[in-house]
């Protein structure tokens, strides 16, 4: 097996990603005031950053899927950046759901379709995908319709994205420096 060029860095991705949906969940449940919702406009920034490189070394490393992933995720924290920033200075208009709606539809028909490729990856990375696909399609379909029950659904299923991706991370990265099984990730489904 060749070496790959660079370490691993998808739990910097996804940690960046963590801390972005972390405080976007007390926000989008009204734990916290709708003005908290511009702490995203710096996490955003950081998370493009550190998502976009996450995403170019993946792809240098030949990991196809996991490398756009981050490349896509990157963009949406790009677009978060731009529209809270946008929108708190008066550039952009207050309500961009009809937007949000079709940007979010389209990336959860691309994450379910790559949540396939994920039966044969760690169990828990599978269960972070379809966490994934239900908070983007349940968003999309909320921005469009504006049927609560969807926004609803976002509330609950947020944390379970936090929560797998800390799994995620955390396994990672102390399997790797433990050389050994020290979190269980899970065993795939679909073996090579």
């Amino acid at each position: 097996m060749d070496k790959k060029p660079f370490a691993n860095p998808g739990p910097a991705g996804l940690m960046v990603l963590a801390f972005y949906l972390a405080a976007l969940w007390p926000v989008a449940t009204h734990r916290a005031p709708h003005e908290m919702i511009n702490v995203l406009i710096a996490l955003g920034f950081a998370g493009g950053l550190v998502q976009f490189t996450a995403g170019i070394i993946d792809l240098r490393n030949g990991e196809i899927m996991t490398g756009n992933i981050m490349l896509a995720f990157s963009a949406f924290m790009w677009l978060g950046f731009w529209e809270f920033l946008g929108k708190s200075l008066g550039f952009i208009p207050e309500n961009t759901s009809i937007v949000d709606g079709y940007v979010f539809i389209v990336m959860g028909i691309l994450m379910t379709g790559f949540t396939f490729g994920h039966l044969k990856a760690p169990k828990i990375t599978l269960f972070f995908m379809i966490f994934t696909d239900i908070f983007f399609l349940s968003a999309g379909y909320f921005f469009l319709t504006h049927i609560l029950i969807f926004w609803k659904i976002v509330g609950v299923v947020l944390p379970l994205v936090i929560l797998s991706i800390l799994w995620i991370v955390l396994g990672t990265v102390l399997n790797s420096v433990f050389n050994k099984e020290v979190i269980p990730m899970g065993k795939p489904l679909i073996k090579n």
